[in-house]
């Protein structure tokens, strides 16, 4: 196993989508490439808004972290274990249930592992309760989201989204996803784990893996033979 390797670039990536959503940055290099000029009545701030973190393992907690540097009117956590890394500084989040976080964040960023407990969590009815200003953002996999109802939610203009995971992948081009209006979706072909300096930490790690194998010294081991 090659653990944390990528909890800064995937943190980031968080963070680019949820400024690509509020400032129609994709919306903008569109309208120019047509040679238009205004685009829109205007973005909206990240400052003072509500985010909510969902899953506060690693990455969720480097989220979490980037995200109060913008000045955030609440933090708000969730995660099955309560952590106290999230509610002590610099982050000095709040853990609320799950179902609040639909209900009163402006920003949703979805950062659970994809198990068997996982699997289509973020369901329809907990997306229903976004409201229409919300940003709802995926790093994790895609298998965590009810995709289907997803694409039908974000193609009635239920709320919008930034999403670097899919289900399947590579995405099929006559998926529902791929059908949503440009305005509402930002779509990143998994690569928020992709950085030089990530892919970096990742070959040395992998290569200490095998030298202490090797050695007799395995570390990072997921199971015993």
């Amino acid at each position: 196993n090659v653990p944390a390797y990528s909890t800064d670039s995937v943190a980031e990536l968080s963070i680019g989508l949820t400024l690509a959503v509020l400032r129609e940055i994709p919306g903008g290099e569109r309208t120019m490439r047509k040679g238009g000029w205004a685009h829109s009545a205007g973005g909206i701030e990240l400052r003072n808004k509500v985010v909510g973190i969902v899953g506060l393992g690693d990455i969720g907690l480097a989220t979490a972290q980037l995200f109060r540097a913008f000045g955030p009117r609440e933090l708000l956590g969730w995660s099955r274990t309560e952590k106290d890394a999230f509610t002590a500084a610099p982050i000095n989040g709040k853990h609320v249930p799950l179902e609040e976080i639909f209900e009163r964040a402006d920003i949703v960023s979805i950062h659970v592992a994809l198990n068997a407990a996982t699997l289509g969590f973020v369901s329809r009815s907990l997306m229903e309760k976004l409201r229409p200003e919300a940003v709802l953002i995926n790093v994790a996999r895609g298998g965590v989201i009810d995709q289907a109802a997803m694409a039908e939610l974000l193609s009635a203009r239920r709320f919008r989204a930034g999403l670097d995971v899919f289900e399947p992948e590579p995405v099929p081009s006559d998926d529902p996803i791929m059908g949503v209006p440009a305005d509402q979706v930002v779509l990143t072909p998994h690569v928020a784990y992709k950085t030089c300096e990530a892919l970096q930490r990742r070959m040395v790690i992998t290569a200490d893996n095998l030298r202490l194998y090797a050695d007799g010294k395995p570390r990072n081991v997921v199971l015993d033979a």
